[in-house]
């Protein structure tokens, strides 16, 4: 068996899936289960949101340790799927690791979702939460402008390689002084608080929150913490955004 392979395996299953949103127990877990296929002594992996260590040694060959990091990290449930499929058929032996690793890579390589999709969604999400808040159309239809505004920012964020927490405080600044001023000129009819909580529905860190409950659950407490403060800042971001352009709109007059 190829152990170099082996490890190269491991390692890029378990980046696929820690970029992906994976919750850290689970992307050991996979790690793990892929290089105890080597049925060597010492099988070893230690994972935190940032990076990867591997280790595998045996009386026999020479340890192989190896170091992944990892700076990027989004929310793709397909990946994490396709990455555990490859990963379940090589430890049950349907695939050999010299069939695994270029489907990983391929999978890794893999084209995202197109922008002009992600923006839609990003508008349609807004709008479809401020209709399940029980939203009025006009309600709605404020919220469909919101998220106009929120891919503005997002593809400025694109361009000018703005940090989240920036492009998270900028988008919920824009949602509430917009909200305020179109508020001031209709009046009746519409719904201050449901139009904003639709619209900031996008960049509510639900994900990390969740991950950071299961990884702490699971006794992973550093991974656990690291998660709990990322969607803390990007909460407390969305929250100042909010604040800053409510207060905004009420000095200049939105409401009076």
């Amino acid at each position: 068996m190829n152990y170099k392979l082996l490890v190269d395996t491991a390692i890029l299953a378990g980046e696929i899936m820690l970029r992906s949103g994976a919750e850290t127990y689970r992307v050991e877990d996979t790690i793990i289960r892929i290089l105890r296929t080597s049925k060597l002594q010492k099988s070893e992996a230690f994972v935190t949101s940032t990076g990867i260590i591997v280790t595998l040694d045996d009386p026999t060959i020479d340890a192989i340790s190896l170091v992944q990091r990892v700076t990027t990290r989004s929310t793709n449930l397909t990946n994490i799927y396709e990455a555990n499929e490859i990963s379940r058929k090589l430890c049950s032996e349907r695939i050999t690791i010299e069939e695994a690793y270029p489907l990983l890579k391929e999978l890794k390589d893999k084209k995202p979702y197109p922008l002009w999709l992600v923006y839609a969604c990003t508008v349609f999400t807004a709008v479809f939460f401020t209709v399940l808040l029980a939203g009025t159309l006009i309600d709605a239809s404020l919220a469909f402008l919101n998220g106009i505004l929120m891919v503005g920012c997002m593809i400025l964020e694109r361009k000018l390689r703005l940090h989240g927490f920036i492009t998270n405080m900028l988008s919920s600044f824009l949602i509430a002084i917009n909200t305020v001023i179109l508020l001031s000129c209709l009046h009746h009819g519409v719904n201050r608080e449901i139009i904003i909580t639709g619209s900031i529905m996008p960049m509510v860190p639900g994900v990390a929150i969740t991950n950071a409950i299961r990884d702490t659950l699971q006794g992973d407490y550093m991974s656990g913490s690291a998660k709990a403060l990322e969607a803390f800042v990007s909460a407390a971001s969305i929250a100042a955004g909010i604040g800053a352009g409510l207060s905004l709109g009420y000095y200049l007059g939105g409401m009076l």
